[in-house]
Formats: C-alpha cells, sequence, structure tokens
C-alpha cells in the first residue's frame, strides 16, 4: 500500500496521514508540534503547553455547572518537565519532520545524545531511523515499530543537559 501511496504522488507526513505535497492536515499538524489549542463545550480537551485541561462528558453535568454555577467543570493535567520532554518525543517521531533532539535537550532539557546513545546507534544500524543534523527520524520500517522505539526513549531521568 505504501508503494502505491508514492506512486500516486503522496507523501507520509505523519505514521497513519498521507498527502499530496503541501497538502498536509494543518489541524492535525498543530497537535504534533505542540501548539496549544482550545477547546469548548462538554468532552472538550485544551492544551497550553504546560497543562491538559479537559471538560466532563456528561453533557447535564456540563450544562448545570455552568448554568447553576457559573463554572466550566474541568480536570487539570500539569505536565511536569519530563512530560513535556515526552509528549514532544512521542508527537514529533510519528512525523516526517522527525525530533530535533537539540530542542529535547536545549529547550525541555532531555538529552537523549548522551543518555540514549547505544539505543540510538542500533536504531541507525538496524535501519530503523536516520540521525542527522541532530534531528532523529524513523524510517519506514522504524516507523511499523514507532510505539516500541518510542517507549524505548521515554525517560524517567535520562542524562541532564550539562
Amino acid at each position: 500500500m505504501l508503494s502505491q501511496l508514492r506512486a500516486h504522488g503522496y507523501e507520509q507526513y505523519e505514521i497513519s496521514n498521507f498527502c499530496q505535497p503541501g497538502r498536509e492536515s494543518r489541524h492535525n499538524a498543530n497537535y504534533w508540534r505542540g501548539v496549544p489549542y482550545l477547546g469548548l463545550g462538554p468532552s472538550a480537551h485544551s492544551f497550553d503547553g504546560y497543562s491538559r485541561q479537559y471538560a466532563v462528558a456528561n453533557n447535564p453535568q456540563y450544562v448545570a455547572a455552568v448554568l447553576e454555577r457559573g463554572e466550566v467543570p474541568l480536570t487539570v493535567e500539569i505536565l511536569s518537565p519530563l512530560d513535556q520532554a515526552n509528549e514532544y518525543l512521542l508527537t514529533s517521531l510519528r512525523t516526517s519532520r522527525g525530533c530535533d533532539l537539540a530542542y529535547l535537550r536545549d529547550v525541555l532539557d532531555l538529552n537523549l545524545l548522551a543518555g540514549r546513545a547505544d539505543y540510538l546507534a542500533s536504531l541507525t544500524a538496524q535501519g530503523m531511523a536516520t540521525l542527522e543534523r541532530d534531528v532523529l527520524r524513523l524510517t519506514d520500517a522504524g516507523k511499523l515499530l514507532a510505539d516500541h522505539i518510542t517507549l524505548a526513549l521515554f525517560a524517567d531521568a535520562v542524562a541532564p543537559v550539562v
């Protein structure tokens, strides 16, 4: 199927999405790049880069909270710096843009080049990923194991930036 899509001019810009050149979904791409978004209404989800919020899914409870108490019934999940780094790793590896390891190191304080050097070398040697100018990208073979690879790269505390 992949070869047929490519033969017809489609490119895989995300693990489960293909498009003609220049026709990526802007909506979904924002999720993968960590762009903040606002959700409104019952069951809506929002993200500001540091936390996720989601409204109660029950319509009558939602309406009652808004009308009777003047509040939006939200659950807020604060993302730790490690959560933010792992989330960036998860979402960026899904895309053809890949994971910018310098951004991960310099902005999110997760140094995979130091903390997972052997695993990264193994991925590239096996043809599962490429590493070029601090950008880690999964190959077609690697995309088939993306969840496994990402989980192996997730950190509790890899290597602090020094």
